[in-house]
């Protein structure tokens, strides 16, 4: 007996889908939850374009996206957690939601201003301040023993310089209201020398993270070997637990150190000589002693004869007297 091609189609699909596991009560498929984060992260994005009061409205647009898919936020929290749990499944369907993301955001013109004002947005791999981030561009970290830390490790290659100084940027988002939102990023700096340097953030309610080091003169001389860093999602006692925290768009900008500049030295136009007469001031030959002596000014006597304002002058009749001892 042989079947007809419509009854053989028909037959092949319910063997998949009987074969196919079906979702848990409660939880979205991935086409679903594609639209759902897609308008998700446009209620974000709207509410800090916004620039005030950015939680109110933050919660205001996601609750209406919530009441848009006839969905609870309970509902949305599980099917987070389950997706997040399958790495594969979850990535394939964070893809299309950036695809669809930039395509909407470029048409509201939130992801073009946002671009214009980031000046580290177009960098590549190369240059003296480039993005070296190899790692994968999202991470969902819910708060359970198996998926509460995302962490990397870099090794340093031939780029890396002395006093090279990073920027490790990322956004986040929690996936739902709670007390508890507060996860912890730390970067780790390994040198020569089993010589460290941590720096660390506490990623609460702000969406855009940057975690900066800048060695100091203690770290300027030492070869960087490595890089590590994490985002660590505590367990919280209690019902209130932490929400899904989603981190996107990471990126590790290394700056190199600026070298000093060397001053320029004046350049010498001249070729030769055009002056037949030494110009140049000479320098004065130093004097002995005697000549020293004769040089400083000596003090002159003038000798100067008064004339006697009233001269004795002979009388009439007296004879003039002569000096006797002439005739002796």
């Amino acid at each position: 007996m042989k079947l007809r091609p419509f009854y053989l189609i028909l037959l092949t699909s319910y063997i998949l889908l009987a074969c196919s596991p079906s979702l848990p009560s409660g939880i979205m498929d991935e086409d679903d939850m594609t639209d759902v984060l897609v308008d998700f992260h446009l209620a974000q994005g709207m509410a800090e374009a916004q620039g005030e009061n950015v939680d109110v409205n933050r919660y205001k647009y996601i609750q209406a996206v919530f009441k848009k898919h006839r969905i609870t936020e309970a509902e949305f929290d599980s099917s987070m957690i389950y997706w997040s749990g399958r790495a594969e499944d979850f990535t394939h369907i964070y893809d299309n939601v950036v695809t669809r993301v930039q395509a909407q955001a470029e048409r509201m013109g939130l992801e073009m201003a946002a671009n214009n004002q980031d000046q580290f947005a177009s960098l590549t791999n190369e240059g003296d301040t480039a993005n070296i981030w190899l790692g994968k561009d999202f991470a969902c970290i819910t708060a359970n023993p198996v998926q509460c830390v995302y962490s990397f490790t870099m090794k340093a290659d031939t780029t890396f310089r002395n006093g090279d100084s990073f920027i490790w940027r990322f956004n986040t988002q929690y996936v739902g209201r709670s007390m508890n939102n507060e996860a912890i990023a730390l970067l780790t700096f390994y040198y020569d020398g089993d010589t460290t340097a941590c720096v660390t953030d506490l990623l609460r309610t702000r969406e855009k993270n940057e975690i900066r080091h800048t060695p100091g003169r203690t770290l300027d001389s030492l070869n960087l070997r490595s890089i590590t860093g994490f985002i660590y999602l505590p367990l919280i006692k209690g019902a209130d637990q932490p929400k899904p925290l989603l981190v996107s768009q990471m990126q590790l900008i290394r700056m190199h150190k600026k070298q000093p500049i060397a001053p320029k030295l004046p350049v010498d136009t001249l070729r030769r000589d055009t002056l037949q007469v030494d110009t140049a001031p000479k320098q004065k030959e130093r004097l002995t002693p005697l000549q020293v002596r004769e040089s400083q000014p000596k003090e002159r006597k003038i000798h100067v004869t008064k004339e006697n304002p009233n001269p004795i002058r002979p009388q009439k009749g007296i004879p003039q007297r002569t000096n006797r001892r002439r005739g002796r």
